[in-house]
């Protein structure tokens, strides 16, 4: 794919979340078959697309940005508080809940590194149970209620020796990162748990429905269920 220099623009989070789940499927051996929604069900929802693969449930929260810091040349994301919260509140016994943060914000990183998966950052939702409320320099609450979530490093191709690290603020909390390969071989895996979702589905939709209300923005579902 050629792209023009006019033609650098931002890429949306739609665009990375499409491409993240057909690479992901391919790494799995092409047998994903993802759930999608209706418009009306994605407002209600929140998130997208979901699927099975074995028997782990792992969520992920997909954002983009195509803003490198000058200074500290960190790719910086936005994060709403809110929305984090509702993904602490997801957690609950699943363990397998991540924001994904590619490192391919511009038409022309996708041209170059067409490798979304291997080329994004996955911070697992347990690490942020102490961000704080966002705030001004002057110590009132944000207008728009977002982090400043800055990662490093910042740019693809990530190296596989690669350490990634998020920064998030107003009081800065920093957390290590993971790729997509390392983040679904962790162990213990949530389906291994005992008293965990899957148990607690036992083959209700109503329940798993239920569980994605708390979404309230673009996300992938992959359930691993044998």
């Amino acid at each position: 794919m050629k792209v023009m220099p006019w033609d650098r623009k931002k890429i949306s989070e739609k665009t990375l979340e499409l491409n993240f789940a057909s690479q992901l499927n391919h790494r799995i051996g092409g047998n994903l078959l993802w759930f999608g929604l209706t418009q009306k069900q994605e407002a209600e929802a929140g998130f997208d697309i979901a699927t099975r693969v074995g028997q782990d449930m792992f969520i992920v929260q997909m954002k983009a940005s195509a803003n490198i810091l000058k200074k500290s040349k960190a790719r910086q994301f936005k994060i709403p508080h809110d929305q984090l919260q509702s993904l602490l509140r997801l957690q609950l016994p699943l363990g397998h809940v991540f924001y994904a943060f590619p490192l391919i914000g511009t038409t022309q990183d996708l041209a170059t590194h067409q490798d979304v998966v291997g080329n994004t950052w996955l911070c697992d939702i347990t690490l942020l149970k102490n961000v704080d409320e966002p705030l001004t320099r002057t110590g009132t609450p944000r207008k728009d209620g977002c982090h400043y979530v800055q990662v490093t490093p910042a740019e693809a191709p990530i190296s596989p020796l690669a350490a990634g690290r998020a920064v998030f603020h107003s009081k800065p909390v920093t957390v290590d990162l993971v790729l997509p390969d390392q983040a679904l071989t962790r162990d213990p895996i949530a389906g291994e748990r005992e008293g965990n979702l899957l148990s607690r589905m036992d083959g209700s939709f109503e329940f798993f429905w239920s569980l994605f209300e708390l979404f309230q923005s673009k996300a992938l579902v992959i359930i691993r269920v044998g």
